[in-house]
């Protein structure tokens, strides 16, 4: 098998990354006001020795301050695509237990959906391996296996630091 891992700089796709490898790795750049995660995913990829591209996506409105409208819909379809062309048959995805609670695009249901559909349409599997873990529990393993550093705020500061008030930042804080 071969494995695709959408790796957005942060802590989540970061331990993915470590735990299951990958011929690729695929950043997307979405209109996002945390951009600067995808220098962190180069860095990262680049520490595991994992070719590392970044997509181009259209604007994605936002529906409030940390949720993007069909964001890991629109991600999943673009990098199944990717790895069907590339002979690649898994696409692997950070999404875990606390996030679900906040974004329905975590959920099992959805990743099971998105599993069914890609898997038919393309011959990809999708698959989410954190989704019983919480980000402290992540947090946790992550320290453990001392990844290197990652990129976790939605709303950088205009000087580039961490706004430490956004619902990733608090979560990494409650850690």
């Amino acid at each position: 098998m071969s494995n695709m891992v959408l790796l957005s700089g942060g802590l989540d796709s970061a331990l993915c990354l470590a735990r299951y490898g990958a011929d690729r790795a695929i950043g997307f750049d979405y209109g996002q006001p945390h951009a600067i995660e995808l220098e962190f995913a180069a860095r990262i990829a680049e520490s595991f020795c994992v070719p590392f591209s970044v997509h181009q996506l259209p604007f994605m409105p936002r529906i409030d301050g940390v949720v993007f409208a069909g964001r890991n819909a629109v991600m999943l379809t673009a990098a199944a695509s990717r790895a069907q062309a590339a002979g690649i048959d898994s696409i692997v995805i950070g999404c875990n237990f606390t996030d679900a609670q906040r974004f329905a695009d975590c959920r099992p249901s959805f990743i099971k959906a998105m599993n069914t559909a890609l898997s038919e349409a393309y011959g990809v599997r999708v698959s989410a391996p954190l989704l019983t873990m919480t980000k402290a529990q992540i947090a946790a393993e992550a320290k453990e296996r001392r990844l290197p550093a990652t990129w976790t705020c939605y709303a950088p500061t205009e000087s580039g630091a961490p706004c430490g008030v956004c619902y990733s930042c608090k979560g990494i804080q409650s850690c």
